[in-house]
């Protein structure tokens, strides 16, 4: 395949050094609605591991708009000096990694563009307790709450808002701005039928809803000049046929607003607000690999400026295979670089198997919500810098100067294993299976959750490579470890399961299995099957779509007041209900097992009093893991330098395994 992807591309009157975009999004890491050091090294280290365009996190152009307690407010004066710190640290840190590179084409710059916004009616009013700006009194799906119609005079404001931003943007040194026109956006708003009502001049016909966008397109290329570049995100289906903007209108709408010359490139989307779960930084992994490029090759067919293609292209050769398709000029990668900043020199050169997957599991990187918590992700315990490859781990590692003894194979044991190798430590893994992985690894047996294996089949790799002793099938005891005499012991022994919240009284009768063992492969005997949902996790679910998806009558009951609640912050839930329920899997929420009988179970709804029986055929616990910590109270005061990590600890995500493997295998 044609390694179109890293020849560079002019945009506008700027020359990017490849065609690959780490795209806009919220990471709060503002500080006093500023970017902040945090943001200088997280861009910094994606400059350095070889993006060709970088599109810092939103800036929201006027004060009536608020969607996040941190917000960048690009309409602070304050917001040019910030920028300018960021952008000069990122073209430092490029120049330190191009530095002395003797062969090769000429080397040209990472672009650094801002993307400017106004989110309208998806904003929330509660951080600044003012009213929401829409087109028309049009609720948002998701918060329900009725924005106030703008008039004339709001929509100058939020004109005039996005032309000072882009002063601000242009005396920070960046080298162009992005027009937020796609995921949540007053500009898309105004665009379509499914959020504009209008019948003044702003709305009706399409010359009308497109007219703010041309309006404001003309005011930020006044303010910008020529020698910036012009770009913009945007939706060009939005799902819902009935009133939104329609793939074929997505053409004609791009014709229009680059038929003055005025864009420079642009980002094509798919996703609005009845279909959230397919914006480009939300679609899970029940997503397929670069979803959206059909719309990007439609537009790309229709004009003559450079188009990006998004939506889960998550490695090179899926960046490559939409290029030599003729699909788009580019393609966006967000948390693929989120999870591993170098995997464009990595894979470039040919190191594909050392780049750390993202898994689309979008834990950690979904922070715009209301714990506002700053961006992380789960495979990735540090997004803010650049970790040591093996290459150059190999030139610091040295002499072997510590014996380290780890019990557990999961990511928090292989996190650790690989961080303490690196780091020169002779270690030695056990792990109770035959292979390694741990919960992660029968995570992924789910109904389309084997991505989720990426992780641990790249740290696998990693121990192997650096030379880290495996043993597996061996269940160790404290008599083992005490015979190694090692001088640093980690145990990583993971989660068992264990028997909930509040005892079920006939959990022991012989129909009666659990998640775990249904993951493992075990025969469910019997047609009606009735699952105990006692997390809202999703393995519990993966094992109601498994069982429903194999022909079985399947009921979920939980105390809930819905089923698939943790699906929600990870942008699951909506597809995930449509699997199921197209397959009849029945859903009996705020409802409390009292116990479980032959045949059925009975069940007393939290609200209404009276039991009643449900039949079953079979029962699946879905109830909370205990930590496996057995080994670790036999151990403690017998070892000087005992840890625990992961489940074994507590059992929690991928995400805190992960981390503190990473945490213990530096103090080891």
């Amino acid at each position: 395949m044609q390694n179109t992807l890293f020849q560079p591309l002019k945009i506008g009157p700027k020359l990017a050094r490849n065609r690959l975009i780490f795209g806009s999004h919220t990471t709060n890491y503002a500080r006093h609605h500023l970017l902040s050091e945090r943001h200088a090294d997280y861009y910094a280290a994606r400059a350095e591991g070889g993006a060709g365009i970088i599109v810092m996190e939103e800036h929201i152009v006027h004060p009536s708009d608020l969607p996040s307690a941190n917000a960048l407010l690009g309409y602070l004066p304050e917001t040019a000096t910030a920028l300018a710190t960021v952008t000069e640290r990122i073209r430092q840190q490029q120049a330190l990694h191009t530095s002395g590179q003797a062969q090769g084409p000429p080397l040209h710059k990472c672009l650094v563009l801002v993307q400017l916004n106004h989110n309208g009616q998806q904003a929330a009013s509660d951080h600044n307790q003012r009213e929401l700006w829409a087109p028309s009194a049009v609720p948002d799906v998701a918060s329900r709450e009725v924005p106030k119609v703008m008039e004339q005079a709001d929509i100058e404001a939020v004109i005039g808002g996005f032309a000072q931003a882009t002063r601000y943007v242009k005396q920070g040194n960046a080298d162009g701005v992005e027009l937020q026109i796609s995921d949540r956006s007053l500009l898309r708003q105004f665009l379509s039928p499914l959020t504009n009502q209008r019948s003044d001049r702003y709305g009706g016909s399409l010359e009308n809803r497109v007219r703010l966008v041309q309006e404001t397109i003309e005011a930020v290329e006044a303010a910008l000049g020529s020698e910036h570049i012009l770009g913009v995100r945007f939706c060009a289906d939005e799902l819902a046929p009935w009133a939104g903007i329609t793939p074929e209108q997505g053409i004609e709408i791009a014709r229009l607003l680059t038929a003055t010359g005025r864009i420079d490139y642009m980002t094509v989307t798919m996703g609005s607000i009845f279909s959230t779960h397919m914006f480009p930084f939300h679609a899970s992994m029940h997503t397929p690999p670069a979803y959206a490029a059909h719309l990007a090759a439609a537009i790309k067919a229709a004009m003559d400026i450079p188009v990006f293609a998004a939506g889960r292209i998550m490695n090179i050769a899926q960046a490559e295979r939409v290029l030599a398709e003729d699909q788009a000029d580019g393609v966006e990668m967000i948390r693929a670089l989120i999870a591993d900043p170098l995997l464009p020199g990595l894979e470039q050169n040919g190191r594909a198997d050392e780049v750390r997957p993202c898994i689309a599991c979008n834990q950690g990187c979904q922070v715009r919500n209301v714990m506002n918590v700053p961006l992380s992700c789960a495979v990735q315990p540090d997004v803010l810098h650049v970790t040591p490859t093996l290459a150059e781990s190999a030139l610091t590692r040295g002499r072997h100067t510590a014996n380290v003894l780890i019990v557990g194979g999961g990511p928090a044991g292989m996190e650790a294993a690989r961080t303490a190798a690196q780091r020169g430590r002779h270690v030695v893994l056990y792990e109770r299976e035959e292979t390694l992985g741990g919960a992660v690894r029968l995570a992924a047996t789910g109904p389309g959750r084997g991505e989720l294996q990426f992780i641990t089949d790249y740290l696998q790799r990693q121990i192997e490579q650096l030379g880290v002793e495996i043993h597996t099938g061996t269940a160790v005891t404290a008599e083992m470890v005490l015979a190694q005499r090692a001088e640093c012991v980690l145990l990583a022994t993971g989660g068992q399961a264990g028997n909930g919240l509040l005892p079920i009284a006939g959990r022991d009768l012989t129909h009666v299995t659990d998640v775990r063992r249904i993951l493992r492969g075990e025969t469910v005997q019997g047609q009606r099957v009735v699952i105990l949902d006692e997390t809202a996790s999703h393995g519990v679910l993966s094992v109601a779509e498994l069982l429903v998806s194999t022909g079985h009558v399947v009921e979920v009951i939980t105390e809930d007041w819905y089923v698939g609640r943790d699906l929600v912050a990870s942008h699951d839930i909506v597809p995930w209900m449509q699997r199921v329920l197209a397959r009849g899997l029945v859903m009996t929420p705020h409802t409390t097992v009292t116990r479980i009988e032959p045949g059925q179970v009975i069940v007393t709804d939290r609200f209404r009093a009276g039991e009643r029986a449900i039949a079953a055929d079979v029962v699946v616990l879905g109830v909370y893991d205990q930590p496996a910590q057995e080994l670790y109270y036999a151990l403690k005061g017998q070892v000087a330098r005992l840890f625990r990590a992961g489940d074994c600890v507590a059992p929690r995500r991928i995400e805190q395994a992960i981390a503190e493997g990473r945490q213990i295998g530096e103090q080891c």
